[in-house]
């Protein structure tokens, strides 16, 4: 296989239902090229925690390596998603005294920003981003570079993305076994807006709500910077499972029926449309039928229960007011009427996340395939132009992430 080229990257998207993989070619200018592809069912992960090891390293392993060959090369390192239920999403703010009122400097924001990191940061956790709010200089809010100006006092606030350590060790584990390492880890909240959204849909204030097999998330973007991540712990596996148990069939044809048949609202028609569903463990093909009706009837409690508990957490979080604007993607973004319900629930406007566009991007999948991994290749452009703050990756140890956001404020600032 070919040796790595430097604008050669991977992303790789580990979630409940699927892994999938692209290798792609930026080119400047113009959007990334897709030179290789995967998608295999996910085996051994939950609500995007690896639970098999020997499972999970089976079916990475396989979406690494079909995408390895299709691209004729191999695969080194990855940008890789990082879907949890334990992900924590939090603003930290600190203010410290400039002696004489000088002009502010670099090392004075430096040593601020240390400050915030190495005594708010509880034991155990591992950032996985870092992103500047905003500095206050003598009370005055508004700052985004505040050097140079006198003041007596210095304040910053941070949102900061964690997540345990625990978590990343498993992660870590697995692609170590694959012989690839890691570029760096993205929150899938993040990935998946940043694969959806415009500009001006991040400037004005928008929620992202990404319906994932095992969690369905969400993450607020504001000013053109992400502003919060959330999740609740229920997903479109569990709607799945309550078709199969209603209508005694097995898992891959109640998420089938789910998928063409499903619904977020019932209409009068439903009553008259007859929906086939084969029998659990019969092997002559028997099959039932039930009115579409029924079905929409079993799905409509999971779904409500998933869209409540994220209103209530929405209606928690001060910047959820200000970003009315949704856009659903995710595999579970498919469903009839899911506009409609969102809105009247939510409150404000929906709308259907479509991806970006990626050159060579396959269509054979669905497509909610690979919205990930087009966040993943967003994410990467914008760190190559040094629009994001560089991760914390390489070494969980406070003293590696502190070192990184220096390096980043020396570039930046």
């Amino acid at each position: 296989m070919k040796s790595k080229s430097k604008n050669i990257l991977t992303v790789l998207d580990i979630g409940t239902s699927k892994v999938s993989c692209l290798i792609a070619r930026l080119l400047e200018g113009a959007p990334p090229e897709i030179i290789g592809h995967s998608s295999v069912q996910a085996k051994g992960i939950q609500a995007g925690a690896i639970w098999d090891i020997e499972a999970a390293k089976m079916c990475v392993n396989n979406a690494l390596r079909q995408a390895e060959k299709m691209a004729g090369r191999s695969i080194t390192s990855v940008y890789v998603n990082i879907s949890s239920s334990q992900i924590k999403s939090m603003q930290l703010d600190q203010e410290m005294d400039i002696p004489g009122g000088r002009a502010i400097t670099t090392q004075d924001i430096q040593h601020l920003v240390d400050n915030i990191l190495s005594t708010q940061i509880p034991a155990g956790e591992e950032v996985l981003h870092a992103i500047p709010m905003g500095y206050v200089v003598d009370q005055e809010q508004g700052h985004t570079d505040p050097r140079g100006i006198h003041g007596n006092t210095l304040g910053a606030k941070i949102h900061v993305i964690t997540i345990p350590e625990t978590q990343t060790m498993n992660l870590l584990k697995v692609l170590d076994w694959c012989h690839v390492t890691v570029t760096a880890k993205v929150a899938t909240p993040y990935a998946s807006a940043l694969a959806v959204l415009n500009e001006d849909e991040m400037d004005l204030g928008t929620t992202v709500i990404d319906f994932g097999a095992g969690t369905t998330s969400y993450a607020i973007l504001i000013g053109g910077g992400l502003m919060k991540l959330g999740l609740v712990p229920h997903g479109g596996d569990e709607i799945t499972r309550a078709i199969a148990q209603e209508f005694n069939t097995d898992l891959q044809n109640a998420e089938r029926k789910k998928v063409l048949n499903g619904a977020a609202t019932l209409a009068p028609r439903d009553e008259l449309e007859p929906v086939i569903v084969p029998i659990l463990g019969d092997d002559s093909g028997a099959n039932i039928q039930v009115m579409r009706s029924n079905l929409i009837s079993t799905i409509l409690p999971y779904l409500d229960n998933i869209l409540h508990e994220l209103h209530d957490s929405l209606n928690e979080d001060p910047f959820a007011a200000v970003a009315k604007r949704y856009v659903l993607t995710g595999g579970g973004a498919g469903f009839d009427g899911l506009q409609d319900r969102v809105s009247s629930i939510f409150g404000g406007i929906s709308r259907i996340g479509k991806i970006k566009q990626i050159k060579n991007l396959p269509n054979k999948y669905d497509s909610c395939t690979f919205n990930v991994c087009v966040g993943l290749l967003v994410y990467a452009q914008m760190r190559s132009q040094r629009k994001v703050l560089d991760d914390f990756q390489e070494k969980p140890a406070l003293t590696s992430w502190i070192g990184k956001v220096k390096e980043w404020l020396k570039q930046n600032l």
